[in-house]
C-alpha cells in the first residue's frame, strides 16, 4: 500500500508543469522572456530628464527575503528612474532561482535591467540568462548618458583573453550624437582575481580614453568599495551584496555622478 501511494504521488508531481524536476532546465512555460528589452522599452530614452537617478544592487543569490525588502525600500524613494541588478542573480545558475528573483523584482514601480554575474554562468545559467534577460553585452541611452552593460566574468571563460570584450567596448565608447557621457556596468571589477589580468590595462585604458566617461559600476565582492586603477580619476564603484541589506543610489546631473549608500 505504501509503495502504491508513493508511486501515485511521484506521478502527480512529475505530471505537474509547476514542478521543476531537472536542475538542467533553461526554460519552462512560466519563464519570463527578454526582460531587459521589455523594461528598457518601458523606460524610454529619458529625453528632457536633467536628473538621472538609479539604483545599483547585485548578488541577490540566496537573498530572496532581502530582495522583497529591497523592493519596498526602493519604491519609497522618489524619482528613481531605473534599477540595475548587477549580476549573481542566482547561486547555482538554475532556472528556478532566476525566476524567483525576477518575479520578486516585478514589485518594483520602475523598470530594472540585469547584468550577468559569474554564478549566473555556472551549469546552464548562461542559457537561462540569454532566454530570460537577453544579450550578455548590450547598451542603452537614457538622459543623454550611455550605459554599457557587459560580461566581465573572465574566470568562467578560463581567462581566454576575450572576456570582457574590449574591442566591443571600444566600439560602444565611440562618440554618438546626443550622448554626453558614459557609464560602464559589469559584475566583476577590474581589480578582482576573477578578472583577466591580461586585459586590465586595455580595459581601463578604453574607459580612460573615452571623453565623458563617468564611472565603472560593479558588484561581485559583496562589499562596498571605491577604487581607482589608474590616474584617470575615474571611480570604479562596487555595491554591497543584497544579502547585506544595502544598495547604492546614484545620480547624474550635468554629467557629474554622485552616489549614496542606502541601508534597509
Amino acid at each position: 500500500m505504501k509503495i502504491f501511494l508513493l508511486f501515485a504521488l511521484s506521478t502527480i508531481l512529475v505530471s505537474c508543469n509547476h514542478f521543476e524536476f531537472s536542475p538542467n532546465q533553461s526554460f519552462d512555460r512560466i519563464s519570463l522572456r527578454d526582460v531587459n528589452a521589455t523594461n528598457l522599452k518601458n523606460l524610454g530614452n529619458g529625453a528632457g530628464d536633467d536628473t538621472i537617478r538609479f539604483v545599483l544592487t547585485g548578488d541577490t543569490q540566496k537573498s530572496r527575503d532581502e530582495t522583497v525588502m529591497f523592493c519596498r525600500t526602493v519604491n519609497a524613494i522618489k524619482g528613481v528612474d531605473f534599477v540595475v541588478l548587477d549580476g549573481d542573480i542566482s547561486e547555482f545558475g538554475v532556472l528556478k532561482e532566476m525566476i524567483w528573483i525576477s518575479r520578486t523584482l516585478e514589485d518594483l514601480t520602475m523598470p530594472y535591467i540585469a547584468v550577468i554575474g559569474n554564478h549566473d554562468e555556472t551549469a546552464r545559467g548562461r542559457e537561462v540568462f540569454l532566454n530570460m534577460f537577453g544579450q550578455l553585452n548590450y547598451s542603452f541611452v537614457y538622459g543623454g548618458i550611455k550605459f554599457i552593460c557587459h560580461d566581465s566574468n573572465s574566470r568562467e571563460y578560463n581567462f581566454n583573453g576575450k572576456v570582457p570584450d574590449v574591442a566591443w567596448l571600444k566600439n560602444e565608447l565611440k562618440p554618438v550624437p546626443g550622448v554626453t557621457g558614459y557609464v560602464g556596468i559589469s559584475h566583476v571589477p577590474a581589480n578582482s582575481v576573477d578578472f583577466d589580468s591580461t586585459l586590465v590595462k586595455s580595459y581601463t585604458s578604453a574607459f580612460a580614453q573615452a571623453p565623458g566617461f563617468l564611472a565603472s559600476l560593479n558588484a561581485h565582492t559583496h562589499n562596498h568599495s571605491v577604487f581607482y586603477p589608474d590616474n584617470s580619476g575615474i571611480p570604479y564603484i562596487v555595491t554591497g551584496a543584497m544579502g547585506k541589506s544595502e544598495f547604492l543610489l546614484l545620480e547624474i546631473v550635468n554629467n557629474k555622478l554622485s552616489f549614496e549608500r542606502i541601508y534597509f
